[in-house]
């Protein structure tokens, strides 16, 4: 199967990189010893220099102190100290160095033992100097600094970095050599694995040319609507597979296909014949709204015959001279049957009407807006009490505004009937009343704050649309019908005011009501007027 011989290759490759990796790491680590132990070689031949110049210069003060008077002994002492700590460090590298050749065998042991024999000779005469009496006459002659205990120090020195140069330069041609090997090794193993991917790229590349070309042209012909190509699914691995899985397929679209056009045609019959019963219902709507307004004319006829009939009984009887008791009762018999007429007539108008129209008609007279406010806080916390919800007013200024105070109270009702019904049981209800300055010129503004369910941001371009309840508004008060905050608007607009709602960040909502307030000595001759009838949006 192909599957598993894609698996079997990729565990190949796998493999050799990984073999590759603990080769190259094998490899990087030699030469990473090999450069450690050069690097401190070097660092031994380099105190040993640092040794000898300390020495050297020990032996040049001594020179110069014995021909001066009172000469400085702590510059004997600092140059003590500082042999002391190269001698420490000579110790220390040179123990590291013994112990990764006694690992590595890069050292033989006669020269491990002759730099030890070495730094102790020159640690005992460290200690001798250091014994010596820091102030003249000194006990020891500048010449006397090259001798000790019958050994020449300089030549011991010269010895010690003479050996010490050879076994640098025989660590460094080894790094040198090591990192050549690795060199070598890195780009032999790189090559090999990179042939090895190539040939594997190679097969796989000529195993999968057939199989993808088929199902590539396969699928160019189901993409150009060829539900009747097949492909070659002779094959006994996951294309063959995958060309029958294709041919079912396209089998089951062929089906689809035809079963699709039966129900586009059933459909398109089924819409001529809706259409036509369309056609049919408007044209018997368009007869009904004939007869309808013929209806009209007939009830507006009727409406001026009784009409007329009471007013001219009315008249007569109020013109004429005095009658007695049972002429006045046959008037007002006649009258009330022409009345009861009137009212038949008038319930059947009624009744063809739409019933989501009305009309509004404000009168526009100097009033307090406090007496209808009032009034409708008294309504308005009878309903409070019903719910456990208190009505509190606050601050509450007074101005003279022009409106109609009906209206008026009938809008601060709908505020309230709001803050309440959506207020939570035990809430509160706050109510003030300000004059402020509103872009330059002085309104009357309410303010109507609930603590209760609030608003949510994208609610506010709707919640004045008529019949629009928000979802949470639904699950507090199901009953709510959407057309009182519409109502409230559009008397608002009336009378010339504004309504705002504002979400409260620690909840509930607050109403926001601005009505002009009225000077006097810029109004007109006349400010009864009434406005023009306005249906509700």
């Amino acid at each position: 199967m192909f599957q598993r011989r894609l698996g079997v290759a990729l565990i190949a490759l796998t493999l050799l990189a990984l073999i590759q990796g603990g080769v190259a790491v094998w490899a990087i680590d030699g030469a990473r010893q090999k450069v450690e132990l050069g690097r401190l070689s070097s660092d031994l031949h380099t105190g040993f220099l640092a040794l000898s110049d300390s020495k050297h210069r020990l032996q040049t003060w001594l020179s110069r102190a014995q021909h001066e008077a009172s000469p400085d002994p702590e510059q004997r002492h600092v140059l003590l100290e500082e042999m002391r700590a190269h001698l420490v460090r000579l110790h220390q590298l040179s123990e590291t160095l013994a112990d990764r050749a006694l690992v590595e065998t890069e050292q033989p042991a006669s020269l491990i033992e002759e730099r030890r024999t070495a730094l102790n000779v020159f640690d005992q005469f460290l200690d001798m100097l250091e014994r010596q009496e820091s102030a003249p006459p000194f006990d020891i002659e500048p010449s006397d600094l090259n001798q000790f205990e019958g050994r020449d120090l300089r030549l011991m020195m010269a010895d010690t970095l003479s050996r010490e140069r050879t076994l640098l330069a025989k660590q460094r041609n080894e790094a040198d050599r090591s990192l050549q090997q690795l060199m070598r090794m890195v780009i032999l193993t790189t090559l090999t694995l990179s042939a090895i991917i190539l040939l594997v790229f190679w097969h796989f590349a000529r195993a999968l040319r057939r199989p993808i070309g088929e199902l590539m042209r396969g699928a160019q012909a189901l993409q150009r609507g060829e539900l009747s190509h097949r492909l070659d699914d002779s094959l006994q691995d996951e294309f063959g597979r995958i060309a029958a899985h294709m041919n079912h397929m396209a089998s089951e679209l062929d089906q689809h296909r035809r079963t699709e056009r039966d129900r586009q045609q059933r459909l398109e019959d089924l819409v001529e014949t809706r259409t036509r019963e369309l056609e049919q219902a408007l044209e018997r709507l368009r007869q009904l709204s004939q007869q309808r307004q013929q209806l009209l004319e007939d009830i507006s006829h009727e409406l001026r015959t009784p009409a007329t009939s009471i007013r001219g009984e009315a008249e007569i009887t109020l013109r004429g001279q005095p009658r007695s008791e049972a002429e006045y009762r046959q008037a007002l018999q006649r009258i009330a049957g022409d009345a009861a007429h009137l009212s038949g007539v008038i319930s059947d108008l009624l009744t063809m009407a739409r019933s989501d129209i009305a009309e509004w008609q404000i009168q526009h007279k100097p009033l307090d807006p406090l007496l209808p406010l009032h009034d409708a806080i008294g309504q308005a916390s009878t309903l409070g009490r019903l719910r456990s919800i208190s009505v509190t007013p606050g601050q509450l200024e007074t101005a003279t505004l022009l409106g109609d105070a009906q209206r008026l109270q009938q809008v601060f009702s709908i505020l309230l009937d709001n803050a309440i019904q959506y207020s939570h049981p035990g809430g509160q209800v706050n109510v003030e009343a300000h004059v402020v300055k509103h872009q330059t010129a002085p309104v009357w503004e309410l303010r109507i704050r609930d603590h209760g369910i609030g608003l949510a941001p994208q609610e506010a371009s709707r919640i004045f649309e008529r019949g629009y309840r928000s979802a949470e508004a639904r699950r507090h008060r199901p009953d709510g019908q959407g057309v009182g905050l519409a109502i409230a608007m559009l008397l608002m607009r009336l009378h010339g005011g504004q309504l705002q709602l504002e979400n409260m960040a620690d909840g509930g909502c607050l109403a926001l009501l601005r009505l002009p307030v009225h000077m006097p000595e810029a109004s007109g001759p006349s400010t009864d007027t009434l406005s023009p009838s306005v249906a509700p949006a």
